[in-house]
């Protein structure tokens, strides 16, 4: 059973607030699908009811946001990577809350095979992912301090958009994997 979905079975060491934050996130990922939909649902039908619910969902999902970072700054590891790099929100924290012992214990190319940045065509991305996909494309777009001159340093080489992104997707992951590593030897347990 636990080869089917290992991401069931908790660790008997995590604490209360990264549980929390574990619930949290797994609702914002189901809150953002519904979202998704309901926009399709609004451009689709020309109905004021779709406009209400897809509004409606926009701003719960943008609370419930708002709420994971709070509750994910009480997490060493998240906060270590808000001061440092400058990256927060929900997709950061529900990779953080579910793999802090994965990036001290994996190794680089490890946690690349994890979160499938090597592409396979037959099999379509798992979700932790395609959440790191969205992170690293969205520091991108928002101009975050650090990793835009990776994604120009990229394309500057004459590659395409999507490696370019996959590219600071595997920085990111290496990054993360770098600070729970030095919050592992100073003796700090990142939980």
């Amino acid at each position: 059973m636990f080869y089917k979905a290992p991401d069931l079975f908790q660790p008997l060491y995590t604490s209360p607030v990264e549980l929390e934050v574990r619930a949290l996130t797994e609702l914002w990922v189901e809150l953002a699908g519904i979202k998704k939909a309901a926009k399709y649902a609004r451009s689709t039908i020309d109905d004021p009811l779709a406009v209400e619910t897809h509004k409606i969902l926009r701003r719960y999902t943008k609370r419930l946001a708002t709420r994971i970072h709070e509750k994910a700054l009480e997490l060493p590891l998240y906060r270590m990577a808000v001061e440092r790099f400058g990256l927060k929100g929900a997709t950061l924290a529900y990779i953080i809350s579910r793999d802090t012992i994965v990036f001290k214990t994996l190794s680089r190319t490890g946690l690349e095979t994890r979160y499938e940045l090597f592409r396979r065509r037959w099999k379509s991305r798992g979700l932790r992912s395609q959440l790191l996909i969205r992170l690293a494309y969205a520091t991108v777009t928002h101009r975050n301090q650090r990793y835009p001159a990776i994604y120009e340093c990229y394309l500057r080489r004459g590659k395409k958009r999507w490696r370019a992104i996959l590219r600071v997707a595997e920085r990111i992951l290496r990054d993360v994997r770098r600070l729970a590593m030095e919050a592992q030897e100073a003796g700090q347990a990142p939980a």
